[in-house]
């Protein structure tokens, strides 16, 4: 295979039960940091994270596709920490292609997919449209949130794990975890499983495709 795919289970762990993003909560919205308290339970959005991952890792695995997961601990590890990591990685291995996965969360009516780039024109935002086209394809009747302003879909933003990581970078953001329907999509072992296939849909094009990302 062509690349060695990073995968970044964005943030959040679970240790002895409790979720390390947001310790402390109480059904006051306000003490809701990183989850959301839906009338049929709470969705924490790092656990969502590190369930996509483990699908998108069990997949690719199945394919022979190298991978790794820059979290494997039940931590909740830093940005700094997880950019060291990736960027360890790419000194060893410069095929190294870095995918962060995560969940959104507004104002509970915002809904859609994202995908991100670091500004500014780079090997990132092609990759980028092939995630983008790729979730579009499996769920065609969701919105799509796309920056259309230069071109192509990504949006472009300063997040650390793209500006500091030294191999191309992508950063989604699957759908609003708030927002009760996307919420429960993202809840539900049939929205994980989709979800974590339209990365791998997206990572077989790119392996497969002639031309080098």
């Amino acid at each position: 295979m062509k690349y060695h795919w990073l995968l970044d289970n964005g943030h959040g762990g679970v240790i002895d039960g409790v979720y390390q993003t947001c310790p402390d909560w109480t059904e006051d919205p306000s003490t809701w940091h990183k989850m959301h308290v839906h009338p049929w339970g709470p969705l924490y959005e790092g656990e969502f994270n590190r369930q996509v991952v483990s699908k998108i890792a069990d997949l690719l695995a199945f394919h022979g596709i190298t991978y790794t997961i820059v979290v494997p601990e039940d931590e909740d590890i830093s940005l700094k920490e997880r950019v060291k990591r990736a960027n360890d990685e790419y000194v060893t291995d410069n095929s190294c292609i870095f995918v962060s996965v995560h969940g959104n969360a507004f104002n509970t009516s915002a809904k859609g997919f994202e995908v991100f780039t670091s500004k500014g024109l780079t090997r990132s935002d092609a990759i980028a449209e092939v995630f983008a086209d790729s979730v579009e394809s499996m769920f065609p009747s969701q919105s799509m949130r796309w920056d259309l302003t230069d071109g192509d879909k990504d949006k472009e933003a300063n997040f650390y794990v793209l500006k500091h990581t030294n191999m191309p970078a992508i950063l989604t953001e699957n759908f609003f975890f708030d927002n009760p329907l996307e919420g429960k999509l993202m809840m539900s072992e049939e929205g994980q499983d989709q979800i974590a296939q339209t990365h791998v849909n997206a990572i077989l094009k790119i392996e497969r495709d002639d031309k080098r990302y």
